[in-house]
């Protein structure tokens, strides 16, 4: 599967682009992120099951939520709290550095926004996030997701190459999402809500074109 095949198969469920915009709304509430992820994660379950079209409908809002967050959890583990950890060591270290007038601090800066930044570079190219992603759909716990298990996946030889296409091919698919943030950024209020409600459909359009990839790929690593 091509990226062009995974959004024909977003578009032949005709009410594609309402279930998106919906989406994109509730995620503009921040609180309601959730949700948008957990659409992402019941179409991702009926694409494994060969349903992949059309999108699920807006209903069962309560399960749809929990899953979501579930789902974001896997995000959390993965990207954002190494973003604290990384903080808090950088936090430490310049108080450090302030308080005993140590030469060569920029450097040390430096060298820490180098490894935070190249952890996070390997831990997305690597498809982490999306590998745990579908291990939680397989096994409908997300506690399998959270572990190793997922990283030793993702990084298995033939599984490497097979979802490292599925990353690249995945990438044309934020385009939207990032010029209509450069959109809103320039437009003045009250424009810059409707910039960042459609900047947050497009990321939820990438994400369900994404995870299309992706359920092709893990079928490809498993029967390929």
């Amino acid at each position: 599967m091509n990226l062009r095949t995974a959004l024909t198969t977003i578009h032949r469920d005709p009410q594609w682009w309402r279930k998106i915009l919906i989406g994109g709304a509730l995620m503009l509430t921040v609180v309601g992120y959730p949700w948008g992820a957990g659409l992402v994660i019941e179409s991702l379950d009926a694409t494994r099951k060969g349903f992949p079209t059309p999108l699920p409908p807006w209903r069962a809002w309560g399960d749809r939520y929990v899953l979501g967050l579930l789902a974001v959890l896997i995000d959390l583990l993965f990207f954002v709290l190494p973003i604290f950890a990384v903080g808090l060591v950088f936090l430490c270290l310049s108080v450090i550095v302030l308080t005993a007038n140590i030469a060569g601090a920029g450097w040390l800066v430096i060298v820490v926004l180098t490894v935070f930044g190249g952890y996070e570079l390997a831990a997305f190219a690597a498809s982490i996030a999306p590998v745990g992603r579908l291990h939680y759909v397989a096994s409908g716990r997300v506690e399998d997701a959270l572990g190793m298990a997922t990283v030793r996946a993702a990084l298995a030889p033939r599984a490497r190459a097979v979802y490292g296409r599925a990353r690249l091919q995945s990438l044309p698919a934020y385009g939207p999402t990032l010029l209509l943030v450069v959109v809103t950024w320039l437009v003045p209020w009250p424009w810059k809500l409707l910039g960042l409600w459609l900047a947050l459909s497009a990321l939820l359009y990438a994400h369900l074109a994404t995870m299309q990839l992706y359920a092709a790929a893990e079928s490809d690593v498993l029967f390929g």
